[in-house]
């Protein structure tokens, strides 16, 4: 069904007993009113007119610009919307026009929001993948490698930060690969939280000349 579109306030200054009458009031203040100043001379016209339409059809129009331009003999075209924005007239809709607008709307909305969803994870899945990547190349032992990414996958942005922080200087405390923790029992384990021992190079010194003397049979 069409819309239709009424004078707003109609009923204010339109007093009259007769629903169908030959004349309708028109009060001279409106040429104090800002809007209908506003409007081009061709607008204030066709508003006119409408509004002596208004009287015969008891202030209820179809929205059909074609329509009313024929019917108050204008010899351009009404813009209707444009008197609609100005706040001279109001336009009235079916109720179940309105619910067919509201359905079409929630049809089309739904799969938009599926879609952001969908592209909202395809990003997270993708920066996931290219922090464990730059883990698995820090840690520089790869075993288990699938069971570390899917570990890897349920850490919360502070344990991946907290291992970004940590995870340089373990490396550095075991520089041989084999005495260095399996990545997966590294994140079982959550030893981003143990605290990190650095040899010294004195405890190294001690350590190279005891192992020297010990296989020159001196110890």
């Amino acid at each position: 069904m069409k819309a239709t579109f009424s004078v707003k306030g109609w009923d204010d200054f339109q007093h009259y007993k007769d629903r169908n009458p030959p004349w309708i009031k028109l009060h001279n203040h409106l040429l104090d009113d800002y809007e209908f100043e506003c409007l081009g001379d061709a607008a204030k016209g066709h508003l006119l007119c409408i509004w002596m339409l208004a009287s015969r059809t008891k202030n209820e129009m179809p929205f059909d610009e074609k329509w009313i331009t024929k019917k108050i003999g204008a010899s351009s075209r009404v813009n209707l919307q444009a008197l609609v924005d100005a706040d001279f007239l109001v336009v009235e809709q079916d109720a179940s026009a309105l619910l067919h607008n509201e359905v079409q709307l929630a049809t089309v909305s739904v799969p938009s929001e599926e879609k952001r969803r969908g592209e909202t994870e395809a990003e997270k899945s993708r920066v996931d993948g290219c922090r464990f990547a730059e883990f698995w190349d820090l840690y520089g032992k790869k075993s288990d490698s699938a069971k570390c990414k899917a570990k890897f996958s349920k850490l919360s942005e502070n344990e991946i930060e907290l291992i970004f922080e940590k995870l340089p200087a373990y490396v550095k405390s075991t520089p041989d690969k084999q005495y260095r923790k399996n990545p997966i029992t590294w994140l079982n384990g959550k030893c981003w939280n143990d605290e990190i021992i650095q040899a010294t190079n004195q405890a190294k010194s001690t350590y190279n000349v005891e192992n020297q003397n010990y296989q020159s049979g001196e110890l």
